[in-house]
């Protein structure tokens, strides 16, 4: 009868926590009033519009899979069925809408599948803990705001491991399983690719010289089973193959550095595996050192027992990190699969702390429990705000006089953005070609152009937060934001709009995160005001001369 109490009162836990975390996930997903400011958004859901169920299936876009593609149409063809509105299939903020929800519907999903996970290696208090980690994680509850494909990985990951874990069985139900969870991950984001060395790891661990050709068939239909869910659910990856190997080699080229882009100079003079380290911190808080931690624990564990099991759980998070964690480009999202073996690893070690005293073990797990409801709550404070971008726009409106000459930079997003019963058009709006290189003729451009300007809008630190500090590559672009936040050049700062992560009157500043952790929902925005009018000549003396 105790047994059966303490049963349900693990699993009213699990489904608090659950609940909990869902909120977090499901609040405000509507956060950018439809507007998109993520940039892969933007792709997802035109990839979205550009195809017909059963009609037209290229989405002509490769970086994700089309498995999402295919769902958030399939979705918005239901909705638009019931609500004879087609603009769920054609309008953006709406599409981006439904990705959304099912971006955190599945994250919501993965908080107890980490506690499943966690009860199923060591015990009921170490899933415990790890889903609370998991519910609280900032990095999870930004991606379920989000309509790409974090979420989904971070959810297919922990099934795949769960699956794996009962490959020990030489069941061909058991292998087509795994086989059909692999193919749908990959089928949402060839990255997925990853996933495979856990089956394969289990796959070859539980294999013994006796049942080697019956493993060996299982596990061709293992991948027999992946491959063909992935051409299923993403099909013109081998029917439009061209296209799609063009894609990958330019992704690959990003990734590796061998190819710079705009968008990864932020990385320049950053450090593999220390730079995501630092940033792992602001996914998952205090808890990353417990989760490091864990995962050396457990590698002595293997050490002196050899549990095939540890192995099997431990062989993602390391090959992937080392992987990874290499690559020039270092997004905080490429992390995000990790954080569940993060959780997990945390609460271990967590619960071998009693072995040396049970009051650590208690002090220790109410601090680290604790400063990650915090750290998470302030992350989610982001969603009880109107988007910067929105709030700096109805100030423009309200404050800018209209035919007034605005600067916004290229490759960011433009402001102000197009709000009800505000008239965008009534301003001439021109972007800065900010990115352009470094030579004689960008002094004559800047000079030129901010003498005629009547204010400089920066949307974002997208730009200014990474050339300010390459001197040798961007040494008049460095020298310009330096000058322009200095108020020489003739503008003065009029206005400033952020929204750091804040609980309990304290406010954290997180610039110092990788940018895409803020720039899409949270961006600090400035905008300077000409109140000098200096001529070009002037401008152009101070970019010649050094602060």
């Amino acid at each position: 009868m105790k047994k059966k109490i303490k049963n349900n009162t693990f699993l009213f836990f699990v489904l608090f926590i659950t609940l909990v975390g869902g909120f977090l996930r499901f609040y405000n997903l509507s956060w950018d009033l439809g507007l998109t400011f993520h940039a892969d958004e933007r792709k997802i859901a035109n990839a979205v519009t550009k195809i017909s169920l059963f009609k037209q299936l290229n989405p002509g876009f490769f970086t994700y899979g089309g498995f999402t593609t295919y769902l958030y149409r399939a979705v918005g063809e239901i909705l638009t069925f019931i609500t004879k509105d087609s603009s769920w299939v054609t309008h953006w903020g709406k599409i981006n809408l439904i990705g959304r929800f099912i971006s955190a519907l599945v994250s919501s999903l993965t908080i107890p599948l980490v506690y499943i996970t966690g009860k199923r290696l060591f015990s009921k208090k170490v899933g415990i803990i790890a889903s609370v980690l998991i519910a609280f994680s900032p990095s999870l509850i930004q991606t379920a705001h989000f309509a790409v494909t974090e979420s989904f990985l971070t959810f297919f990951v922990i099934l795949i491991l769960l699956s794996s874990l009962n490959l020990k069985q030489s069941s061909l139900k058991k292998y087509i399983k795994s086989g059909f969870l692999l193919g749908i991950s990959i089928a949402a984001k060839t990255a997925a690719l990853s996933f495979l060395v856990i089956p394969v790891t289990a796959c070859i661990l539980w294999t013994k010289k006796k049942t080697f050709w019956k493993r060996s068939l299982l596990f061709l239909a293992l991948l027999g089973t992946a491959i063909l869910v992935f051409t299923i659910f993403s099909p013109y990856t081998f029917l439009d193959w061209e296209k799609f190997m063009e894609s990958m080699k330019y992704e690959s080229r990003v990734v590796t550095g061998k190819l710079s882009v705009p968008y990864t100079l932020q990385f320049t003079n950053t450090f593999s595996y220390l730079f995501q380290l630092k940033n792992l911190f602001w996914q998952f808080g205090p808890a990353t050192v417990l989760g490091i931690l864990g995962i050396i624990w457990l590698f002595f564990i293997l050490r002196d027992k050899k549990e095939k099991k540890m192995i099997v759980f431990l062989i993602f998070p390391v090959a992937y990190f080392l992987y990874v964690g290499s690559w020039h480009t270092k997004f905080i999202r490429y992390m995000v699969p990790l954080l569940p073996f993060f959780g997990i690893s945390a609460a271990y070690f967590l619960s071998k702390m009693r072995g040396f005293s049970i009051r650590l073990e208690k002090v220790l797990t109410f601090t680290i429990i604790f400063s990650s409801i915090v750290w998470g709550l302030a992350f989610f404070s982001i969603y009880l705000r109107p988007q910067t971008r929105i709030t700096a726009s109805e100030w423009i409106y309200q404050n800018i006089p209209e035919d007034s000459k605005i600067y916004t930079e290229h490759w960011d997003d433009s402001l102000p953005v197009n709000l009800p019963k505000s008239n965008r058009g009534k301003y001439e709006i021109e972007e800065l070609t900010i990115y352009e290189p470094d030579n004689s003729q960008k002094i004559d451009y800047f000079s030129e152009k901010l003498s005629e300007g009547n204010y400089i809008i920066l949307s974002s630190r997208r730009l200014w937060g990474t050339l300010i500090n390459l001197e040798e590559k961007y040494p008049i672009t460095s020298r310009y934001y330096k000058l322009l936040f200095s108020g020489k050049l003739g503008y003065q700062k009029v206005a400033e709009f952020s929204s750091y992560p804040k609980v309990l009157g304290i406010q954290i500043n997180d610039d110092s995160s990788e940018e895409t952790f803020q720039v899409f929902d949270h961006p600090t925005i400035y905008i300077f005001k000409n109140t000098k009018f200096l001529s070009s000549e002037e401008i152009k003396s101070f970019l010649f001369k050094k602060l």
